[in-house]
């Protein structure tokens, strides 16, 4: 039992996960590029490679130099290019096969003029997420952006980077289906008018419910490793699924409110929530399964407000742990900086370097 917050980790379940969808995508026939910003761990990253991936998706020039350092040679920065990185995408361009995204034809003329090193370059695709990317319906400023690529002079097409990050606000397996589908339907089109370049897709949810991905030739899920509360909800998982937990000390009880006290806040989980029935939670014991009147009611920078049942609240004792399941576990890791296993092995966490 740990005096702090601490974030365990079950590694048994994160290989179960990593084989489940390696054999999905194989069976799919779609080369798996998992993204690694939510374990954004060596050791677990290692685990990747038992299953033949050789290929990796991280979130920043940073991520990117931690994995280099690790032995692996092809990654792509699913981010738009960021000018003020060219230094780092260099630098990296020049030890592994790196790729990254690209929005705007301006932005590949700036690339170009400061790195030397050759370097793949994706065309991010908005399905109608509305979040980053050129809209999949927008074809002659996808040509555009193509062309720039084509006559640089240290770029090469990668593709095409789609993320459908809209299913992240459906709350059943069979919405997280008709959205997926709706989204790759877009990207036939596009499939279409340029068939050799490939096309990268993936989110959790539509890679956790979908079994095909066409028109895709890629998928890049990352959050699946581990899950969380968030993606049972949404229907992508089941509880037995989440390979991540936080154990925090019980400090206080209060009867009158049957509330128990928590060290485990905002700085642990992230002030991530996600509205489930008639209440709003900022993390779910791992006893949920007792009563659906128990969970993280509120969260102060260092304080949980754990809301409990009545039998809940008279079976947790003050100097025990409670195990909550993060909403978000990317932020919840992300935050936490290591993992202990369950076996009391200390893991690494690249924000813990």
């Amino acid at each position: 039992m740990h005096p702090f917050p601490t974030l365990i980790v079950d590694l048994d379940i994160v290989r179960t996960n990593i084989e489940r969808m390696t054999a999905k995508a194989e069976k799919a026939d779609v080369e798996f590029r998992p993204h690694f910003k939510t374990h954004q761990s060596r050791k677990i990253g290692r685990m990747f490679k038992d299953y033949g991936v050789k290929a990796i998706t991280v979130s920043s020039p940073i991520m990117a130099e931690y994995f280099v350092e690790d032995g692996w040679n092809d990654i792509t920065i699913a981010f738009p290019a960021n000018v003020l990185a060219s230094s780092y995408y260099h630098r990296l361009a020049s030890r592994c096969n790196l790729k990254t995204l690209v929005i705007s034809s301006e932005i590949v003329k700036k690339l170009d003029k400061l790195i030397t090193e050759k370097m793949g370059l994706y065309i991010e695709i908005d399905p109608d997420y509305g979040r980053s990317g050129i809209p999949v319906s927008q074809t002659e400023k996808i040509a555009e952006v193509l062309n720039e690529i084509e006559e640089s002079d240290h770029f090469y097409p990668a593709g095409f980077y789609c993320h459908a990050g809209h299913t992240y606000k459906t709350r059943s397996e069979e919405e997280i289906k008709e959205l997926s589908l709706k989204a790759l339907k877009k990207l036939t089109a596009l499939k279409k008018k340029w068939p050799d370049l490939p096309l990268c897709f993936g989110d959790t949810p539509s890679c956790s419910v979908l079994d095909e991905f066409v028109p895709a030739d890629q998928i890049s899920p990352g959050n699946f490793v581990f899950y969380d509360w968030m993606q049972v909800q949404i229907g992508s998982c089941t509880p037995n699924e989440i390979a991540v937990y936080m154990e925090c000390p019980v400090v206080e009880k209060f009867e009158d409110r049957k509330q128990v006290l928590v060290h485990g806040g905002a700085v642990h989980f992230s002030k991530e929530s996600i509205q489930v029935n008639d209440y709003l939670s900022y993390g779910e014991p791992r006893l949920k399964h007792l009563s659906k009147a128990t969970y993280m009611k509120s969260l102060s920078q260092e304080h949980g407000i754990v809301q409990c049942s009545k039998e809940v609240f008279e079976q947790i004792k003050v100097g025990e742990s409670l195990q909550v399941f993060p909403i978000h576990s990317c932020l919840t890791a992300d935050l936490m900086g290591q993992y202990h296993t369950t076996n009391g092995k200390v893991l690494d966490h690249l924000s813990g370097t």
